[in-house]
């Protein structure tokens, strides 16, 4: 089971195409984990969504657009990894992804695709506006 964790966080890290054909995107932050915590879950509401779940111990953060942004329910699927903090307090590498997905189609056409890649976009765009990212990758 861990291995297929450390698997899945490895590709959601390297932007790696799923089933549905929309890539995971990331962007790289240098900032406290607490201020990227609170920008991540800041920016569901800033895309139209709405926070589901968030555990700050593992960094995960679920989210919902309701059908009214995209014409359909969209999941946003969002993980903050960190290499550990040497020292509390200070600026920490983080990586911040975003997958998000069509609840209504198991292979999205080539538009939608576009479409959820534009969300992903916008999203990190609304991270890195309340915490030092690069942008999106």
């Amino acid at each position: 089971m861990r291995n297929i964790v450390l698997a899945m966080m490895l590709c959601a890290a390297a932007g790696c195409a799923t089933s549905d054909g929309v890539p995971t995107m990331r962007q790289d932050c240098q900032d406290r984990y607490e201020t990227v915590w609170i920008a991540a879950q800041t920016a569901v509401t800033r895309v139209g969504g709405r926070v589901l779940s968030a555990n700050k111990a593992s960094g995960a953060i679920l989210g919902r657009l309701d059908s009214d942004v995209l014409g359909t329910e969209i999941e946003l699927h969002i993980n903050l990894s960190r290499m550990p903090d040497l020292q509390p307090g200070t600026l920490e590498s983080l990586t911040v992804s975003v997958k998000a997905s069509d609840m209504r189609v198991a292979e999205p056409d080539a538009h939608r695709i576009e479409e959820l890649r534009s969300l992903e976009e916008r999203y990190l765009r609304m991270v890195g506006d309340r915490a030092a990212c690069s942008g999106p990758m």
